[in-house]
C-alpha cells in the first residue's frame, strides 16, 4: 500500500469531518424548512460516508480520530457563507466542491484496486453534491437531492 493513497485516504476522511462542522453550520444559517432539509442531507452524507472510510483506515492500520482543525476547518468554510442569498450560497458552494471532483477523480484512478471501488463512491459523493449545488443554482431544486438522497443508507424524512 503507498504511503500516497493513505495520505489520500486521510485527506477524505478529514474532509468529511470538515464537511460536517460546514454543514452544521449552515443549519444555523439558513432557517427556510426546505433549505433545512437540504443541508440536513448534506449533514446526513458526510456522516455516512466519513463512517464508510473508516474500515478501510483501520485495515491500513491508520488514525481514525476526528481533528479539532478539521471541525475548525468547516466552521471558518461556513463563515464565508454568512449573510449571502441561498442563491449566492449554492453558487460558491458549487464552485468550492470543483477541485475536490477532480482531485477524488484523480484518487481513484490510481488508488489499489482493493480500494477502487471506495474509492470510486468518494467521487460519487463528492459529484452528487456539486450536481446538488448545480441544480440549486439553475432553479432546478425539485430533484436537486436526488443524487445524494440515493447514496444515504438513513435518508432524513422530506418536510
Amino acid at each position: 500500500m503507498t504511503d500516497t493513497f493513505k495520505d489520500d485516504l486521510m485527506s477524505q476522511y478529514q474532509g468529511e469531518i470538515i464537511g460536517e462542522s460546514f454543514s452544521s453550520r449552515m443549519l444555523e444559517l439558513y432557517p427556510d424548512p426546505e433549505q433545512q432539509y437540504k443541508i440536513g442531507l448534506i449533514l446526513q452524507l458526510e456522516t455516512e460516508t466519513k463512517a464508510r472510510l473508516r474500515p478501510a483506515m483501520v485495515a491500513l492500520g491508520m488514525d481514525i480520530r476526528e481533528l479539532d482543525e478539521s471541525r475548525a476547518a468547516g466552521l471558518e468554510m461556513a463563515a464565508g457563507f454568512e449573510g449571502k442569498s441561498w442563491h449566492e450560497a449554492m453558487t460558491l458552494l458549487r464552485d468550492l466542491l470543483v477541485p475536490y471532483v477532480e482531485r477524488y477523480t484523480a484518487i481513484a484512478q490510481t488508488a489499489p484496486s482493493v480500494y477502487r471501488e471506495l474509492a470510486e463512491a468518494m467521487v460519487t459523493h463528492e459529484a452528487a453534491l456539486h450536481r446538488f449545488a448545480e441544480l440549486e443554482v439553475a432553479g432546478e431544486t425539485q430533484h436537486s437531492t436526488a443524487d445524494m438522497v440515493a447514496q444515504l443508507q438513513y435518508p432524513l424524512p422530506g418536510p
